[in-house]
């Protein structure tokens, strides 16, 4: 059945609504569109037949927004960024998108996913990514040895989308043995096998029997498999710079931010409750500082931040401007003296003097059920609630601990929260206070410089039948048993270690290294699927940083 809406930028908008139970309704801007079965696609001049997926827990959801008649909410920028993969994926091409730091690339990846239903495989490259991460891992069962495909070999059997996030961290002698199976589908694996194009399988297929081609070790690579790379340019950003063949194997695109009135209109969206003059000052500040960074060499402003920001304002109307632009741009405990100085001379420019916020002077907390409410004074804040309340016995409650508390509050009611102090200010005393107030218990992970990747979400041990099994982090017990996170000393891990974090507080999947995957509370929730780990409502993660 075909239903057919106008959008509120005046495109076309198809909204299809498919009989079969496995599917789910899918709106998509279109010109002209005669689909009848309901299982094509089609952005704007290109068509795409959907295949129906086999393990739907690893199609991404909830990434698209959908307004109460069924259109999508989505900007012009974005469905031209999803035309142009959707191009390439009908060539059989891979992609490569090139952006600045931040879940943009990433969210239209997923989009992408979501809209064409296809299957997910997630590798976040860091600098201690090794060959066996991408291919095949050998672990020890019953005193033998056993090879377990990963994502890049599991992507390529079953026709999956391989995405390889934070590409300039890896090492330059690691991402060339992706460059035969990007060119010719083919693969050498350590058990013995190899990965053969699904041309020349088929033609050996035609003069050998299938038990043959099993006897000689020979798997099929299946046409649906392809290669989202996402990365940073390292003109601008450390990185390694890809090996040039490469590099010509990927299809590139350079990913920026969406247009002020693109933003303006979903963050309307988000919180209708705040002022329009609010929002445009609000959204004015951002953009002028992104684009007045390069110049004055300032970091880049979060602006897929001011989601988060516009919650704030909405759920406490006294929040002033230079308060919220503090939170998600801490200039003055990040930046130099020289470059704080640019900072407030461009704010003084465009009219924004410090208004402090007005003080808070009661904090309270009362649990109901599974929420608890609390409140800063009159205003009324309800997040998810834990089984059990830490007590904390140091905490005094002074006028600045205080307001620090409540801003802390605050921040974590619409996201995860970042702590940035000197040693000895109170951070750990504050995030225990915290989450005294909500009913939550806490899984502490102390942080160390030579952290990997894989130990912030698994660690591998051997039982005592001396089989090598895999050990939860208290990051991933934290994401299953619904409890906060609390990393201690983040400043202390790499730049590429920390990726793992990034894709994990964006709420994207994040790949274990024992071959499952944790899901976001937001996505599909599939209890029976045992390799499938969902993240609980409650969980959050808070980063404490010392400097």
């Amino acid at each position: 059945m075909l239903l057919y809406f106008l959008s509120r930028d005046g495109c076309l908008l198809r909204h299809m609504l498919q009989k079969t139970a496995w599917t789910r309704g899918c709106a998509i801007a279109v010109k002209e569109c005669k689909n009848v079965d309901g299982k094509q696609i089609t952005i704007g001049d290109v068509n795409v037949q959907i295949i129906k997926p086999k393990d739907l827990h690893l199609v991404p959801q909830k990434y698209i927004n959908y307004a109460h008649d069924g259109t999508v909410l989505l900007a012009q920028t974005a469905l031209h960024h999803l035309r142009w993969m959707l191009q390439k994926d009908s060539l059989k091409q891979n992609m490569f998108l090139l952006g600045g730091p931040g879940p943009l690339r990433r969210q239209l990846v997923m989009q992408f996913l979501e809209i064409t239903e296809r299957e997910l495989e997630y590798v976040a490259l860091s600098r201690d990514t090794t060959e066996s991460d991408l291919k095949q891992r050998r672990e020890i069962r019953k005193k033998s040895a056993q090879y377990h495909d990963q994502a890049a070999v599991r992507a390529a059997l079953y026709g999956r989308v391989l995405v390889l996030d934070g590409i300039e961290h890896a090492e330059r002698n690691v991402l060339p043995v992706l460059n035969n199976l990007l060119e010719n589908r083919e693969m050498h694996l350590e058990s013995g096998k190899f990965l053969m194009a699904p041309e020349r399988y088929d033609k050996l297929l035609k003069a050998h029997s299938q038990r043959q081609l099993d006897d000689w070790g020979l798997l099929r690579v299946s046409e649906q498999f392809r290669i989202v790379a996402l990365g940073l340019p390292i003109q601008k950003y450390r990185g390694t710079p890809l090996d040039p063949p490469l590099r010509s194997r990927f299809q590139s695109r350079n990913i920026l931010p969406y247009t002020f009135q693109e933003l303006y209109e979903e963050l309307q969206q988000i919180t209708p409750t705040v002022p329009d003059p609010r929002l445009r000052q609000l959204l004015t500040c951002a953009l002028t500082l992104e684009t007045a960074g390069e110049a004055l060499q300032l970091p880049d402003f979060p602006l897929h931040n001011l989601r988060l920001a516009v919650k704030m304002m909405g759920a406490n109307p006294k929040l002033t401007l230079q308060d919220v632009l503090l939170v998600l741009y801490p200039f003055q405990s990040i930046l130099m003296p020289d470059q704080q100085k640019r900072v407030k001379e461009l704010l003084t420019s465009m009219s924004l003097q410090h208004i402090s916020t007005q003080s808070v002077h009661r904090i309270s907390s009362q649990a109901q059920d599974d929420f608890v409410d609390v409140y800063l004074d009159e205003v009324h804040l309800r997040m998810p609630c834990g089984s059990t309340a830490l007590l904390n016995r140091n905490f005094v409650d002074l006028p600045h601990q205080r307001q620090v508390l409540s801003s802390l509050v605050q921040s974590y009611a619409v996201g995860d929260v970042c702590l940035l102090g000197k040693r000895g200010v109170g951070k750990l005393t504050l995030t225990k206070q915290l989450l005294h107030l909500l009913h939550q218990s806490p899984e502490l992970m102390m942080l160390y410089e030579d952290m990997t990747s894989s130990d912030l979400l698994q660690q591998r041990i051997t039982n005592v039948e001396g089989d090598t099994i895999w050990r939860d982090s208290p990051l991933v017990r934290a994401a299953k048993t619904g409890s906060v996170a609390v990393l201690n000393g983040l400043h202390r891990l790499h730049k590429s270690t920390a990726v793992v974090l990034q894709s994990k507080a964006a709420g994207s999947a994040a790949g274990r290294a024992a071959g499952r995957t944790t899901i976001g509370a937001a996505g599909l929730l599939l209890s029976w699927c045992p390799k499938v780990l969902t993240l609980r409502h409650v969980q959050g993660i808070l980063l404490r940083c010392g400097y």
